[in-house]
């Protein structure tokens, strides 16, 4: 089972670490000797890949990678013990046949994004480790201002340690000063404005976005999701449910900062202000309206 790995999920920092581990294992790699690298335009030759002889003995790294499994998994029943195969994919389909075969024959790992605990204890901790310490709260407004893929989280975390030489605590203002926020993070600064109706400082953030060069397609389609999952929210709370974040399979800080808008609309505001980018989308798709002077209208109508 040591001979063969499927490796799949979001989190590539992990998935990738356990590869170079694999590598590791090796005393000398070369491409095109005893390491391959095989996808989906040249999967077909797999086979000659498995059974060729290399110039570096009898050990060789195949490293399989987005396939979605469509190859003949039989191949790598009965392999030579010197060869490893390590198979990665975004995702898998558990029903067919090629994973339930995989299953029986190779180490499956799937690596999951942490979710907000255990992102938020990972911070705390490598900040300790230099000499740094942050409060459990500004941890997870962290996490929430860089998303939730760890290599990103790490790039940040480095750049924070830099820029604190001197400093012992780090607070929400050096977060807000040294970190890149993601996309999600600023459309949720158009969302506090446009809350706390300060609708042009909600058209300067905009267009801050579009300097940016982010995609106006893009932001529309995030507001719109914010603002359904606000209708959702506001659903669910009615309804007495308390885990709303497992119900909407969303990020619990999300749920957390969304519940605090929730009562600042009624659920019929909620349903015209879906109603409105449904039109903005129909409007556009058909011409009949700019993207951008369209979604500027939306803000100035919420």
């Amino acid at each position: 089972m040591a001979n063969i790995y499927l490796l799949y999920g979001d989190e590539k920092y992990d998935l990738n670490n356990e590869v170079e581990k694999i590598k590791k294992g090796f005393s000398n790699l070369e491409v095109g000797v005893n390491l391959f690298y095989v996808n989906a335009d040249n999967v077909d030759e797999l086979e000659n890949i498995t059974q060729g002889v290399t110039f570096l003995g009898s050990e060789k790294l195949i490293i399989i990678k987005d396939t979605k499994l469509k190859f003949n998994v039989e191949l790598l029943k009965d392999l030579d013990p010197d060869i490893k195969v390590v198979i990665i994919e975004d995702s898998v389909d558990k029903r067919t046949s090629e994973y339930k075969t995989l299953s029986k024959i190779a180490q499956v790992n799937e690596y999951k994004h942490p979710d907000e605990k255990q992102m938020s204890t990972y911070i705390i901790e490598i900040l300790r480790k230099y000499g740094k310490k942050i409060s459990y709260e500004n941890a997870s407004y962290m996490q929430n201002v860089c998303g939730e893929d760890k290599t990103n989280i790490i790039n940040e975390l480095q750049k924070i340690v830099i820029y604190s030489e001197n400093v012992d605590v780090i607070d929400k203002e050096m977060i807000d000063k040294v970190c890149s926020k993601t996309l999600n993070a600023k459309i949720f600064d158009v969302l506090d404005y446009i809350i706390g109706r300060k609708k042009q400082q909600a058209i300067i953030q905009l267009d801050n976005l579009l300097k940016q060069k982010e995609s106006i397609i893009k932001i529309y389609i995030m507001l719109y999701k914010q603002y359904k999952q606000l209708y959702q929210i506001k659903l669910l709370k009615k309804k007495g449910e308390k885990d709303i974040a497992t119900v909407l399979g969303i990020h619990p800080f999300v749920v957390k900062k969304l519940l605090y808008c929730v009562d600042k609309y009624s659920e019929d505001e909620l349903k015209n202000i879906i109603y409105a980018f449904d039109e903005y989308d129909q409007k556009t798709k058909n011409g009949d309206i700019d993207f951008e002077i369209g979604l500027k209208k939306i803000i100035c109508m919420l």
